[in-house]
C-alpha cells in the first residue's frame, strides 16, 4: 500500500485528500465529489438546507423509494440501490462516509495500521443492537467471520484477503490480511462498502426473518413492514451518536418508507407533499422541480449506470453456470434449438453502434446523465475515460454493415421484446426507434421491478434494459456481473448474458490484488478490451441520481447516492 502512508489512513477521520486516494484505489473516488443541485438546495453529496444548529427534535416523515419490493435487508446480501438506502439508516459499519464524503469512524472511534497487513480498530463503548444486546469486539468478529465463510454473499470477495479477525479486547478488533489490499478501508464502510456493516447473530438462527426485519445498530430500527407497500422505521432510543451540541441522534421519531415504482406517482406524491422526501426521481420530473420554490432538488454522483444486456448463448447449454447466476434449479429451455441473433458478436457490436447516447441524455434524462461509451463509470476514476479510443460510439452506417455481415438482411432483420421497468420507459422508447432505424424491430415489455428481476434471471428475454449502482471497486461490480459463474466464489453471480471469457476474469482478479495504481490500470484496460470487443453490454448512460425534499425537511445526507436520515429534521 505504498501509494498512501499508513498514518494518513489512521482514525478517527481520514482527510478528504486521503479519502479520495482510498476511494480511487477502490475504483470510485467520484463518490467523494459532488455535482450541482437545482432548486433552492445546496447541491451535491451533502446535507440539505440548514445545519444541525437549528435542528428540532421529533416529528415523522414519509419518504418515497422507487421500487415495488425490498426483499433483502441483510447487508451481506444487499445488492440493489433501494435496499442500500435502508441499510444506510438501520445498520452501522466499522467506518462510514460522512456528509462531507470523508471516511470517518462509525462503530470504530479510532484505528491504527501498524503495518501494511494489520488493522486495529478501537470501538465505541456502550453501543447496543436494536434488541439491547451489546455490540463489542466479539460481535464485530462474528459478523466479519460470517462474511468470510459465506461464498454466496455478493460481498464475500471484499474479505478474501482477510486472513483472520481477532477480538483483542472487549472493544478492540485486530484484522490480519494475507496481503496488502488497496481498497480495504473503503470496504469497511457501511454504505457503500457493506462488508463492514455489522450484522446481529440472529441472522444465523433465522436468515429469512432477518432479511425481512433485521436487527442492526443504526439510528433507526425496522418497526414494521407491509410487503410490497411500505416499511416503517422508528427512532432507536439508545443510539450512541450525538450531534455537535451533544444532542442524541436521530432527531426524527419515525420514517414511513413508501414503495412507489411509478415515476409519475412519485412526482404526484412529492408535489402534493404526501411524501416529504423522494429518494430517486427521473430527470423529467427533477427538471420540473428545479423551478418550484417548495421543493429542494439535488443531484448526487452515485455511479449509477444503464445498459442494454443481450443474451449471448442458450442458458440450457450451461446448466450449472446458469444455476449459480439465476439462483433457480430449473433451467429454461425456451431458447433450445432457436436462433439467438445476439449470440453473434457482430450483432452485439451493431446494437452498440446503433445507439445515440447524446439523444438519450437529452430526451430521456433531461441532462441528468452523461453518455456511457465503456463499462467503467466516472466514480471509478482509476478506470474511467470520458471518450475511450475503442469505446462504443454511434455509427448507424457501420451497424447496418455488421448486421449484413452477420446474415440478418431481411425486413425486419430480426425482432425481440425489450424488457424494462417503468422508470426506463422513456429511454426504452428512444432505443426502440434507434434500433428500428437500423432494421431491428423492438417491442417494449415493461414490468414492475419484482417481475422484471424474476424475468431477467429466468432468461425469458433475448435483450433486456439493465443498470445498477456502482460497487466499491471495478473488480467487485464487473467480477459479479460478467465473470464466469463459479459456485465456490462470487464470480459471475449476476451473469445475465451467458458470455464467458477467462481473459476477462483473470484481468479483473489481478487488478484487485495489485495496489499500485498504474499496474491496476493496466489489468483493468485488459478487461475493458475484452468487454468492448465482445460487446458484452451496450452501455448507454451514467445517471446522476436526483433526490427531492420538501422545503421543510432539512439535513438529509445524500453522500454516495444514499438518503441518510441520521441528522434530518423538520423545520418548524
Amino acid at each position: 500500500m505504498s501509494i498512501i502512508d499508513n498514518w494518513d489512513m489512521e482514525g478517527p477521520e481520514i482527510d478528504r485528500r486521503t479519502t479520495v486516494k482510498l476511494l480511487g484505489a477502490a475504483g470510485m473516488s467520484g463518490l467523494a465529489g459532488c455535482t450541482g443541485g437545482g432548486g433552492g438546495g445546496s447541491g451535491g453529496d451533502s446535507k440539505s438546507g440548514d445545519d444541525s444548529s437549528s435542528a428540532t427534535m421529533g416529528g415523522s416523515i414519509e419518504a418515497g423509494f422507487q421500487t415495488d419490493n425490498l426483499e433483502f435487508l441483510d447487508p451481506h446480501y444487499v445488492d440493489k440501490g433501494a435496499q442500500m438506502q435502508i441499510v444506510s439508516n438501520v445498520f452501522s459499519g466499522l467506518l462510514k462516509l460522512n456528509e462531507n464524503s470523508k471516511i470517518v469512524g462509525d462503530l470504530a472511534k479510532n484505528w491504527k495500521i501498524p503495518d501494511k497487513k494489520t488493522y486495529v480498530f478501537h470501538l465505541h463503548e456502550g453501543v447496543t443492537f436494536h434488541n439491547g444486546n451489546p455490540l463489542k469486539a466479539e460481535q464485530v468478529k462474528w459478523s466479519l467471520d460470517r462474511l468470510m465463510a459465506d461464498e454466496k454473499s455478493e460481498h464475500h470477495g471484499k474479505v478474501t484477503t482477510v486472513e483472520s479477525v481477532e477480538a483483542t479486547g472487549d472493544h478492540e478488533v485486530t484484522i490480519n490480511m494475507s496481503e496488502p489490499t488497496a481498497p480495504f478501508l473503503a470496504f469497511m464502510t457501511n454504505v457503500p462498502g457493506r462488508a463492514g456493516s455489522i450484522v446481529h447473530k440472529s441472522a444465523e438462527d433465522d436468515p429469512k426473518s432477518y432479511n425481512k426485519q433485521p436487527i442492526g445498530s443504526g439510528p433507526f430500527k425496522v418497526e414494521s413492514r407491509s410487503m410490497g407497500e411500505s416499511i416503517t422505521l422508528s427512532k432507536f432510543d439508545d443510539y450512541w451518536e450525538t450531534d455537535d451540541k451533544g444532542n442524541q441522534l436521530p432527531y426524527l421519531d419515525e420514517i414511513k418508507i413508501r414503495l412507489i415504482p411509478e415515476p409519475s406517482t412519485m412526482w404526484s406524491a412529492i408535489t402534493s407533499e404526501s411524501i416529504q422526501h423522494c429518494a430517486q426521481i427521473t430527470g423529467q420530473f427533477a427538471k420540473q422541480g428545479e423551478n418550484m420554490g417548495s421543493l429542494d432538488v439535488r443531484k448526487t454522483s452515485s455511479g449509477d449506470w444503464s445498459c442494454i444486456a443481450p443474451l449471448g448463448a442458450d442458458p440450457s447449454k450451461y446448466p450449472e453456470k446458469t444455476k449459480v447466476a439465476s439462483g433457480y434449479d430449473t433451467i429454461t429451455t425456451k431458447w433450445k434449438g432457436k436462433d439467438i441473433p445476439t449470440a453473434n458478436k457482430k450483432v452485439r457490436q451493431a446494437i452498440a453502434m446503433a445507439i445515440d447516447r447524446d439523444e438519450i441524455v437529452k430526451k430521456a434524462y433531461f441532462g441528468y446523465a452523461i453518455p456511457a461509451h465503456s463499462v467503467f463509470n466516472p466514480t471509478m476514476t482509476v478506470a474511467y475515460e470520458k471518450k475511450p479510443k475503442t469505446g462504443q460510439y454511434y455509427d448507424p452506417k457501420k451497424a447496418k454493415q455488421l448486421l449484413d455481415e452477420a446474415g440478418y438482411t431481411g425486413n425486419p432483420r430480426f425482432s425481440f421484446k425489450l424488457l424494462g421497468m417503468p422508470e426506463y420507459k422513456r429511454w426504452m422508447t428512444i432505443i426502440q426507434q434507434q434500433l428500428s432505424d437500423v432494421g431491428i424491430k423492438v417491442e417494449l415489455d415493461i414490468q414492475q421491478p419484482s417481475s422484471y428481476w424474476d424475468s431477467i434471471y429466468r432468461y425469458d428475454h433475448m435483450v433486456t434494459t439493465y443498470g445498477g449502482s456502482t460497487d466499491i471497486d471495478p473488480y467487485m461490480t464487473w467480477w459479479k456481473q460478467l465473470g464466469t459463474p463459479d459456485p465456490e466464489t462470487s464470480l459471475g453471480v449476476w451473469q445475465k448474458s451467458m458470455m464467458f471469457d477467462k481473459k476477462f476474469d483473470d484481468a479483473l482478479l489481478k487488478s484487485f490484488k495489485t495496489p499500485k495504481p498504474e499496474k491496476r490500470k493496466q489489468y483493468i484496460r485488459e478487461a475493458e478490451k475484452v468487454f468492448l470487443d465482445q460487446a458484452m453490454y451496450t452501455m448507454t448512460v451514467f445517471m446522476l441520481k436526483a433526490k427531492i425534499d420538501v422545503s421543510s425537511l432539512k439535513n438529509v445526507g445524500i453522500q454516495a447516492g444514499m438518503s441518510n436520515f441520521h441528522q434530518a429534521f423538520l423545520e418548524n
